[in-house]
Parts: C-alpha cells; structure tokens; sequence
C-alpha cells in the first residue's frame, strides 16, 4: 500500500492570496489617519469625510486604470458608476 503524498492534502488548485507590501500598507495608514484628523480636528462631520475618501478612492481607480491601460470594461463601469453619483 502506498502512503498519499502530504502535499496532495495542501494543494488546491487556487494561488495564496497576495498581502500588502510596505508601501501599501504605508498609504492605508496615512489614508486612516488623515480622515481621523479630518473628523476630529477639523470638525468634518463623518458623512462628509466618507464621501470625501469614496471621491479620491474613485479618482484613482479611474487614474490607475487609465496609466495602467487595464480592461476597457473596467474603466468604462467605474465611469459609469462616477457618473451615476453624480445625477
């Protein structure tokens, strides 16, 4: 009798999920920060300042999207999606 191979028990067909590098991480952190410092020091109410970071969020997908030439599908739904906020 032969014993299955360990590793037939981890595969699974599906790559690892990709963790941030230091630079991403670096820019999720001042993200967070500077909306905290607009809720708190600048008396930004809370509402505002989520819309303010989903604009910017938006502006560089669209931004990266464009440099990076991805699918033309992509683009043209985050498009969309500004320009139904915007009605």
């Amino acid at each position: 009798m032969s014993k299955p191979s360990a590793i037939s028990c981890v595969e699974t067909g599906s790559p690892a999920p990709r963790r941030l590098g230091g630079a991403e991480a670096v820019v999720v952190i001042v993200i967070v920060a500077m909306a905290a410092v607009l809720v708190t020091v600048a008396c930004l109410p809370l509402i505002a300042t989520l819309e303010l970071l989903a604009g910017a969020g938006l502006v560089a997908v669209l931004l990266v999207g464009m440099l990076t030439a991805g699918p033309l599908r992509g683009v043209r739904g985050a498009l969309r999606a500004l320009l139904w906020q915007t009605v």
